[in-house]
This record gives structure tokens, sequence and C-alpha cells, in this order.
């Protein structure tokens, strides 16, 4: 007997699309949730498409700024319904009901610091209210708090990659314990690391400062009175305290600084120290090296997952010969 598949009817991708809008605006979303969600979105392709256009509806409204932001229930409805009157209806009800959550409750989420954050091995995308995008690499979080006038994100711990959606009026501040990095439109990375701040440029241009205090707010008034380096796509900053070194790297290596973003990550001739502390962030596991290992120039391909730190063990085992002993607290000795 036939299996007779059911596509879900467009009323039902249409309400489910605002459920999900209105749940991965919530202060308490997980990483469950957004599992969940990418696997409902790649379902069907009625699934993106109602989620698309819903979403493109919520993006013109909270373009809006304030005046949606105080409509009452009412009013969201009628306005969703005159954007959405091409259909039967459907859609503008849902829209309408997103657009509701958002004016009265969810965008006020975003004007106090919503925090994202990933274990060892996750990876997550968030799309923002304005639209801009941030991806969080292993072990990482970030605090955003949006106002009127300022976009504002600070990066906890870890790893980010931020593409900015353009919006000169509203700057799009980076901010870790001393580091200020500011943008318009562009995409660039932070990686907060042990005692220093990287940021690489892929798209656009950035400005980089060390603030005064671990705490200040940024503004631009602010950052003029601090010795400031601008870096154009292609250049990176390494700062430490008072401190930016900038440099400018090939193509090739800015797309290696930012390839966690499709789950790898690459070395060419890196002293085996190197390469296991970057895969450190990557695995539960705790690799120690002997002195005689330490240096050995390794290069290859990894999974930035806790498979690719188990890959570089059975390269040093069988193609290296190196002896690698596994004891009991996720402790691995390399000899």
């Amino acid at each position: 007997m036939t299996d007779v598949h059911h596509l879900p009817s467009i009323e039902d991708a249409e309400r489910q699309a605002s459920d999900w809008i209105a749940r991965l605006q919530a202060d308490d979303v997980s990483f469950d949730d957004r599992v969940r969600f990418e696997a409902w979105r790649n379902a069907h392709p009625r699934h993106a498409r109602a989620y698309d256009e819903l979403m493109a509806t919520w993006q013109q409204f909270s373009d809006a700024g304030r005046t949606v932001r105080a409509v009452s229930f009412g009013t969201a409805m009628q306005a969703a319904t005159q954007m959405k009157r091409r259909r039967d209806g459907v859609i503008a009800f849902a829209a309408a009901a997103v657009l509701a959550v958002i004016a009265l409750g969810g965008w006020w989420q975003w004007r106090a610091p919503s925090t994202f954050e990933t274990g060892i091995g996750e990876h997550i995308a968030v799309t923002l209210p304005d639209g801009s995008r941030l991806e969080l690499n292993s072990n990482s979080a970030v605090q955003v708090a949006y106002s009127d006038s300022t976009r504002l994100i600070r990066l906890e711990r870890g790893e980010a990659f931020f593409t900015v959606a353009h919006a000169p009026e509203r700057p799009f501040w980076v901010v870790t314990d001393r580091t200020w990095v500011r943008a318009v439109g562009t995409a660039f990375n932070v990686y907060r690391r042990e005692g220093d701040v990287r940021v690489t440029v892929s798209q656009g241009r950035v400005k980089v400062a060390a603030a005064t205090g671990s705490r200040d707010m940024p503004s631009d008034a602010a950052l003029a009175r601090l010795p400031a380096s601008l870096l154009e796509a292609g250049q990176q900053a390494d700062l430490r305290g008072t401190t930016t070194q900038v440099r400018r790297l090939p193509l090739p290596d800015v797309d290696r600084e930012v390839a966690w973003r499709s789950g790898t990550v690459y070395f060419e001739n890196r002293p085996l120290h190197e390469v296991v502390d970057e895969l450190a962030r990557y695995t539960p596991l705790r690799i120690e090296l002997g002195s005689d290992a330490r240096d050995l120039p390794v290069g290859g391909t990894f999974q930035s997952n806790p498979q690719g730190a188990e890959a570089l063990l059975s390269m040093l085992s069988d193609g290296f010969g190196l002896h690698v002993r596994r004891e009991e607290g996720q402790r691995v000795y390399v000899e």
C-alpha cells in the first residue's frame, strides 16, 4: 500500500511561523529551540516561505520604530491586515498576533540585555531585530541590548561573527572588558582570547579602541577621545591593554580566521601546541603535550567540534607514531 504524504497547508505553515517568530524573540529561547526551528524550517519549502514573508512584515513594523512599539493589539492587527490583504486574511491574522507580541512585549526584551550562549562544540546563528546577524562559536556568550539610538553587543566570552545591517543613525557596538568595536554596515569577527581581543574584518570598515573602564558605555563622543584604529576589509587587530597591533592578511588567511562558521578549522605547518590550544575550544578533552611533541609542525582541516580533536589524536597516533594515553577526567597525554 502506498504511503500518503500530506503537504502542510498554507494556513498551518503561517500559524507555525508566527509561533516560531514569537518564540525566537523570547528571553529564554534555548539552543534546542533553535535546533527544532531549523528542523521545522527545512522540513518543507512552504515553511521557509511562510517564515520569510512573516519576518519581512515584522521587519517593516520594527523599522517603523517608536510608533510601532507603542501600538495596541488592535492597531497591529489592522495594520498587518492592510499590508497582507493580497491573501485570504490568514497570514494577516498571524502577522498581527506576532506583531502584537513584539509591539507590546517582545521588542522590550531587546531593550534590556538578552543573552545568547553556546556550549562546547556548539554553534548558533541569531538574526537580530534590525536584520543584523550574529554567529556564535563554541563556548561563547553575548548580551544584546538595542535602543532607539544604539545597537550594543557585549561579548562575555568566546568568539562571534557579526554581519551588520546598515543603519548610520544607530551605531553598532561590540564591547568586551576594555575593547570597543564600532561598525555601521560591515562584517567582522571578534575573538576574546586570554589576555587580548582579536578583531578581523571581512567586509567594510570598523573602528577599534581600548576603553578606559570595563563597563563604560560606548559612544562616538567617547570614542573620539581615545586612540582608535580604523580597520578595513582584510585587516586584523590584536588589542592588549592600551596596545593595538594591526596587520593586513591575505584573503586565504581571512577565510581561515572565520572558517569555524562552516564547522571547520584549518592549520598549515603550525606547532602542535598551537593546534591543540585552538581545538581545545571545541572539546571537553584536556590534551597535554610532552616536550618533544610541542613544536611538531602540523597541518590539516579539522571539524570545529569534539570530533575534530579526536581526528587530531588519531592522526598523531597513526600518522606520527606518538603515544596517546587517556586517563580519567577527560585528560589525554601525547608523548
